[in-house]
């Protein structure tokens, strides 16, 4: 009789433990996230040590210089002594011909490492990793190549005292943008 009631009890524990509440799909609801596949991107992943703002502009016409205000967008970079992605997703159906990258506003910022640049468009993308940045970009008179090898800049004023760190595009880059939108 004891080994019956301890058989008993055994299985109604194992009854009460083993029935979980069923959950139906309706109410599994999967996290969205928005991404559109239409925007041009374009990563830069680096190494920046102090508090910025990082600009991209861009051109949809031939090489149009100035760059104009409204064509470009800000990223808020916070310090890291670790790479990270700095992302400029640009306006939905806007295919850049030329880019501008303006390392920053801060004039703290002294030294900031390239380690990868990447544009994406729909499935397709291109990456100049390291010192290969230094084939598609041209630096302004507010950028001094520290260590080309390691991809090394310093952001200092001219010779007049402006300080507006910049590199612009190459012609091979427009190439590289040609083969992706394609």
């Amino acid at each position: 009789m004891r080994t019956k009631l301890i058989f008993t009890s055994l299985i109604l524990a194992l009854t009460f433990i083993s029935c979980k509440k069923e959950v139906s799909k309706e109410e599994i609801k999967p996290i969205e996230v928005e991404t559109n596949k239409n925007n041009f991107q374009v990563t830069l992943t680096a190494i920046v040590k102090t508090d910025d703002n990082f600009q991209l502009y861009y051109s949809q016409d031939e090489y149009d210089v100035p760059y104009k205000e409204e064509n470009s967008v800000w990223v808020a970079v916070k310090a890291n002594d670790n790479p990270q992605d700095i992302v400029f997703n640009l306006p939905e159906n806007v295919i850049p011909n030329y880019i501008r990258i303006d390392f920053g506003t801060n004039e703290a910022q002294k030294e900031v490492t390239v380690k990868n640049f990447k544009m994406k468009y729909f499935s397709k993308s291109f990456e100049a990793k390291d010192s290969l940045f230094f084939n598609y970009f041209i630096p302004n008179d507010c950028v001094k190549i520290l260590d080309k090898k390691n991809s090394v800049v310093q952001n200092i004023k001219s010779q007049k005292g402006i300080y507006d760190p910049l590199f612009y595009s190459e012609k091979a880059l427009y190439d590289q943008i040609q083969l992706i939108v394609k």
